[in-house]
C-alpha cells in the first residue's frame, strides 16, 4: 500500500474517531437537557402539588446560618414566591408571640436531643393576617453526631381550624343572637361557683327576660321578634365587663354571670342595661314605632348553694319583679321573707304566697 492510500485511511480514521466523539458530546448534551427538562418537571410538579396540599418544605444550614424555603412556604407566610430567604429571627418574629416560645424549645430539642417535632401553631403574615400552621421537623446530624440541618415541613391548616371553630362555637352559642347557649352557660356558672369558693368572692347572678315578648311576635311576626332578641343581647353583651358572661337560656330568657360582684353592687350595671334596653325602639312592617323593655331579678351565691338554687333564687327575684309591675329589677335579698333556696329555715317569699311563677317555656308570654 502506497503513501497515499495510508493517509487517506488515517485521516478516514480521524474522521470516524470525531464524529464518534462529536455523536457523543451530542448524545450528552441531550441527555443533559432531558435530565434537566425532567428535574425541571418534577420540580414543577412537586410546586403544584405542595400548592394544591397547601404544605411547603425548609432547610436551615446550622454552619451557614441560611435558610431555604420552598416556593409554598413564602406562599403560606405571606411572601412573593423567591423573595429574599428570610433569616430564623424572621421566622421566630412571624410565629405569634405566644406559640414562639413553644416552636423554640422544639427546634432546640430537635437540635440538642434528636427529638422531631409536630406543632399547631400561629403565625401572622406581613399584612396582618392570622393563620394556623401545623408543622412538623426533625435536626440532620453528622457521623459525630453534631446537629448540621434542619429540616422541616409546614401545612396550612387555616380552612381546617376554621371549620373546627366553627363548629365550636355552634356547639356552644346561640345562633340567634350570638350569645353562650344554656349548655355553655351552665358549665360557666359551675365554674364560676367553683372559683367563687376557692378565692371566697361574691357571685351574683341575674335572669332577665324581655316583658310581653309573645305579644310582639303576635303583632309584628317572628322576624321582628327575631330582631328584638338580638337587640337585646347586643345590650347584655355591651352591659357587662370582661370576665362577665351573658348566655341567652332560652326563649326570651337571658342570663348573666357576673363573678367577683354582689347583688347590690350588680344593680348599678344592671339597671344601666335596663335603661338603655327601654331606649331602644323598633319599626314595625306597618311603619309605627314601638320599643321593648325588660325584667331583671338577682340573686347572690350564699355558703352552701348549688347552682340550682343559685338560678332558683335569681327566678324568686324575677318573678316578684313581673309582680311588681315588670320593666325592674329585684334583688332576691331584698324580698320580705326570703331565705336563700337550701337553707335550713326556708320561707316563702311575699311575692310568692298567692302565686307562684309557672316553669318558664320558650316562646311564651312573660
Amino acid at each position: 500500500m502506497g503513501p497515499a492510500p495510508l493517509a487517506i485511511l488515517i485521516l478516514l480514521g480521524a474522521t470516524a474517531e470525531a464524529v464518534a466523539s462529536l455523536f457523543l458530546i451530542r448524545r450528552e448534551r441531550t441527555q443533559r437537557r432531558l435530565a434537566e427538562r425532567a428535574s425541571a418537571e418534577i420540580h414543577a410538579r412537586m410546586v403544584e402539588m405542595q400548592e394544591l396540599a397547601r404544605i411547603g418544605n425548609w432547610e436551615f444550614d446550622l454552619a451557614n446560618d441560611q435558610i431555604r424555603w420552598s416556593a409554598e412556604t413564602f406562599r403560606i407566610f405571606g411572601l412573593p414566591p423567591g423573595s429574599q430567604e428570610p433569616d430564623f429571627a424572621d421566622l421566630l418574629l412571624a410565629i405569634d408571640a405566644e406559640d414562639r416560645s413553644m416552636f423554640d424549645c422544639a427546634i432546640q430539642g430537635a437540635v440538642a436531643e434528636g427529638q422531631p417535632y409536630k406543632l399547631d401553631l400561629r403565625i401572622r403574615t406581613p399584612e396582618g393576617t392570622q393563620k394556623f400552621i401545623h408543622a412538623q421537623g426533625s435536626a440532620v446530624h453528622d457521623v459525630p453526631g453534631e446537629a448540621v440541618r434542619l429540616i422541616g415541613t409546614i401545612l396550612d391548616i387555616t380552612e381546617r381550624k376554621r371549620q373546627e371553630n366553627q363548629l365550636a362555637t355552634e356547639a356552644t352559642h346561640d345562633s340567634l343572637t350570638g350569645l353562650p347557649n344554656r349548655r355553655h352557660g351552665s358549665a360557666r356558672l359551675e365554674q364560676a361557683i367553683h372559683d367563687a369558693r376557692e378565692t371566697a368572692t361574691p357571685l351574683a347572678v341575674c335572669l332577665c327576660d324581655v316583658d310581653e315578648f309573645k305579644q310582639i311576635n303576635d303583632a309584628h311576626g317572628h322576624r321582628a321578634g327575631d330582631q328584638v332578641l338580638q337587640a337585646v343581647a347586643r345590650c347584655l353583651e355591651t352591659g357587662i365587663r370582661r370576665g362577665d358572661l351573658a348566655a341567652r337560656w332560652g326563649g326570651d330568657e337571658f342570663c348573666l354571670l357576673l363573678p367577683g360582684t354582689s347583688a347590690r353592687d350588680a344593680v348599678v350595671s344592671v339597671e344601666r342595661i335596663r335603661r338603655r334596653l327601654e331606649s331602644l325602639n323598633f319599626s314595625g312592617g306597618d311603619g309605627n314605632e314601638y320599643g321593648v323593655t325588660g325584667t331583671f331579678g338577682i340573686a347572690d351565691l350564699v355558703s352552701g348553694m348549688s347552682s340550682e338554687a343559685l338560678l332558683e333564687a335569681a327566678d324568686e327575684a324575677l318573678y316578684c319583679a313581673k309582680q311588681q309591675g315588670r320593666n325592674r329589677l329585684v334583688c332576691a335579698s331584698s324580698i320580705p321573707g326570703y331565705s336563700a333556696p337550701g337553707s335550713q329555715t326556708p320561707r316563702e317569699p311575699a311575692c310568692h304566697q298567692r302565686a307562684r311563677r309557672p316553669a318558664a317555656r320558650p316562646g311564651t308570654q312573660s
